[in-house]
């Protein structure tokens, strides 16, 4: 193979990449609404952790998409998908909503015997299948082993969705452009269909980093769009957000480049601000750190203590989740004390999904 023909063909796997990724985002959004924005119950369909890679035409997937078809005639379903065309859910292979308000998790079974390690596998994800019934039906169940009842605060989350969604709609004109939207919080957006050659990203993006830090010791953390296309439990999928679809198709397909620039210290501050003592903060974030599973930090009021789950940390940056609406999840777990063995999950608000309709 000539040098021009693997060059061409590594560009059409990069591309191929991009286009299959840009699809499951899709499918993640159709999940998401199928679940209503519910993320307590989302999180715990990540589960596995691992992407089920690209679908393969077999025995298996006809076996499946049969089921499907099945389904889509019952007249008690009201809505329906499934999982392989989406990045996060991984237990079972169908998702089923049902007239009444109930979800039901379809694990399709092939009518060829097998071996007792497949029987034992089988018999694991029914009991992952039965516990996503119990917190989607009845709210309580267990999340990495713990035994929890969802509970979620009876407002909508307050973000900058709306503010960014203006920014990206005025890019058409500009190579890049930037805003402040929090004292701890600033956007960068470059186009790359206005992009020159001599186009510095370094320089450019310095000067937000510079303007966004405030004193020599605040600890930055910084993330871009294309490092996060893959979903993962604490962001939510891109079709899903208020944008038009040209938007969010310039950001999957890469035209735009979201870069994302975090003040820990100026956040962390803004919350004590409101009573609440934060500490735990993590210090293994630099300028080149990417976010982690871990949790950014704890917070404490009184003897109550409240370990910040990481969706809710992706939130403040991806979404500009205020802290206002953070403090009213701080508070709510404080009066209720809703934190021991037997704990409540605190990652949604009641009315999530005004956010993204």
């Amino acid at each position: 193979i000539n040098e021009n023909t693997l060059k061409y063909w590594e560009s059409e796997v990069k591309t191929n990449k991009i286009i299959l990724q840009a699809l499951k985002d899709v499918g993640d959004g159709i999940a998401w609404r199928l679940f209503n924005y519910d993320r307590s119950l989302i999180y715990n369909m990540c589960v596995n952790g691992h992407d089920p890679g690209p679908l393969t035409l077999n025995q298996g997937l006809l076996t499946e998409l049969h089921s499907l078809g099945d389904y889509t005639n019952d007249p008690d379903v009201l809505n329906f998908v499934y999982h392989g065309i989406t990045n996060f859910l991984l237990i079972s292979d169908l998702t089923i909503s049902l007239k009444n308000g109930e979800y039901q998790f379809i694990e399709v079974k092939s009518g060829k015997p097998r071996g007792e390690s497949w029987k034992k596998r089988l018999e694991r994800q029914e009991k992952k299948a039965d516990n996503i019934v119990n917190l989607a039906n009845k709210g309580e169940g267990l999340s990495s082993n713990v035994k929890v009842k969802i509970r979620k605060v009876d407002k909508k989350p307050k973000t900058v969705l709306n503010k960014l969604n203006t920014l990206l709609e005025s890019m058409n004109s500009y190579d890049i452009r930037t805003q402040i939207f929090y004292s701890y919080l600033a956007i960068a957006i470059i186009n790359f269909e206005h992009v020159s050659k001599d186009f510095s990203f370094d320089q450019r993006l310095d000067k937000v980093y510079k303007q966004i830090k405030h004193q020599k010791d605040d600890l930055i953390v910084t993330t871009n769009s294309v490092e996060n296309f893959i979903f993962s439990p604490n962001r939510a999928p891109l079709s899903v957000h208020p944008f038009n679809s040209e938007t969010i198709a310039n950001i999957l397909l890469g035209k735009y480049f979201v870069y994302y620039f975090f003040n820990v210290t100026k956040f962390t501050q803004e919350i004590e601000k409101h009573g609440w003592k934060v500490f735990d903060v993590i210090n293994t974030c630099s300028r080149q750190s990417k976010l982690d599973a871990t949790s950014m930090f704890s917070v404490k009021k009184e003897n109550f203590t409240l370990s910040v789950p990481p969706a809710l940390n992706a939130r403040s940056i991806y979404e500009g989740l205020a802290v206002e609406s953070l403090i009213a999840i701080f508070e709510d777990a404080f009066k209720t004390k809703s934190i021991g063995t037997e704990c409540a999950l605190y990652l949604g608000f009641e009315k999530e999904r005004y956010v993204w309709e």
